[in-house]
Order: C-alpha cells, then structure tokens, then sequence
C-alpha cells in the first residue's frame, strides 16, 4: 500500500474519531482502499476536465485524496439533540457527473445548468438523501463552483472552494444540512425551520464530542444567516 499523506493520514483519523468515539454509533464503513492510478494531482485534475480546459481548484494538491472512496455514515447515541451525519469522499481524478438532470438554483428561473457541468465529490450512498455536492466545471471561467442539491430544498452555490469545503466536512463529519451554512438560503424562514434545528443541534452536540475542533466560525456563520446577513 502506498504511504499516506498527512492529508489523507488526516481524513483517516476523522474515520478513527467517528468508529471510537463512544458517543458515536457507526452505522456504514467505506474504508477507501488506495487508487494509485492517477497519483499526481495535476494529472488527475487533466483526467477530470478533459478535453476541457478548467482551471484547477486552488490548493488540490494539498487537499489530494487516493481513496477509491471514503465514508461513514453515523449518528449520535444520545437521545437528546441527535446529530446524524454521512460524508463519502475519493479521487478526484474519478469523479462523475450525477444521475440527474438539471441544477435549478433556488429562485432563480434563469438559472438552471445541466447537471452534467458537475463532477460529484460528496455523496449519501447510505442514509439515501439525494443530497450531492459536486464541482461545477467551468471552461475559461476560473475555479469551479461547488454545489449543493437536495430533492427538498433545491439546488445552492457554495461560497467556498474544493479545499475549504474538504476541510469543513472534516469539522463537521458530514453533519446533514451544514452545507447549507455557506449559501444564501433563507434559513431564517418557516420553511427551513427543520434545517435550522439540525443546525443548531450540529453545534450544541458536535463541540462537547469533538473539543479539539473550534466551531465558533460556524456559529458565527448561522447566526449571520439568521439574521438575514450572507457577508461571511
């Protein structure tokens, strides 16, 4: 097998954190063999794009994953705020386009995309949401786009990049609906209110399971959001 990286030795530990946690069950294991196939980020970025030329997303090749897939799919133990999550994340260089068809943004009539512009880099096989974020290529137009669709409550822009939302799904562990904090969804609203509960039980329960995280950035974000505010 070859040698990790500290970034994937980094995503391992999140998988460790997650199986040994006592107040955490795990429910699903995706352990990620190794694809050594397309071992240089810049290569496997070329893979991806072909015959388009796409600007890579800044910083990959310290974010580079070789897993032919990595996963959990899990929940909290405790019966007060549970928390449930899922993330599955691989290989850049392999990821595909997803099983629909278009993007719809939220609101925007004139914004529809068809999906095949996306490459899939976060997935429920598990839990079955139909949540999927993916990048959306570009040709000439810069770095991707990362998007976020939802059978429910449609189809969002992130404000982050490739790197940051890797990151993030670190802090988090896949909590469902966190992806929402990096849009211009209304989470103010009545009809969001489900999604605000998660939120808000993702940040009561996540900081007293994992303290060596900080989680105040993504407090201030809901509270922003709340507020009617998409400047951070």
């Amino acid at each position: 097998m070859a040698e990790l990286t500290a970034y994937e030795a980094g995503w391992r530990k999140v998988c460790e954190d997650l199986d040994d946690h006592p107040g955490i069950e795990v429910l699903q294991r995706h352990e990620g063999e190794f694809d050594t196939g397309l071992a240089d980020a810049a290569a496997a970025w070329e893979t991806l794009v072909h015959p388009q030329k796409v600007t890579a997303p800044a910083g990959l090749g310290q974010c580079q994953l070789r897993f032919h897939g990595l996963g959990r799919q899990w929940q909290t133990v405790a019966a007060k705020a549970r928390v449930a999550g899922e993330f599955f994340v691989g290989h850049i260089g392999r990821a595909g386009p997803p099983a629909i068809d278009e993007i719809e943004p939220w609101g925007d009539d004139d914004g529809e995309f068809p999906a095949s512009q996306l490459r899939v880099i976060d997935v429920h096989p598990y839990t079955g949401t139909g949540q999927i974020v993916g990048l959306r290529l570009l040709p000439g137009g810069g770095e991707p786009e990362i998007w976020w669709t939802d059978r429910q409550y449609g189809d969002w822009k992130l404000d982050i990049g490739y790197r940051e939302y890797l990151n993030t799904l670190q802090t988090t562990k896949g909590a469902f609906m966190w992806q929402l904090l990096f849009t211009q969804a209304p989470l103010g609203e009545e009809e969001f209110a489900s999604v605000r509960r998660r939120l808000e039980d993702m940040l009561e329960v996540l900081p007293a399971l994992f303290p060596e995280h900080d989680y105040e950035p993504l407090r201030n974000r809901l509270a922003a959001r709340l507020q009617g505010r998409y400047d951070m």
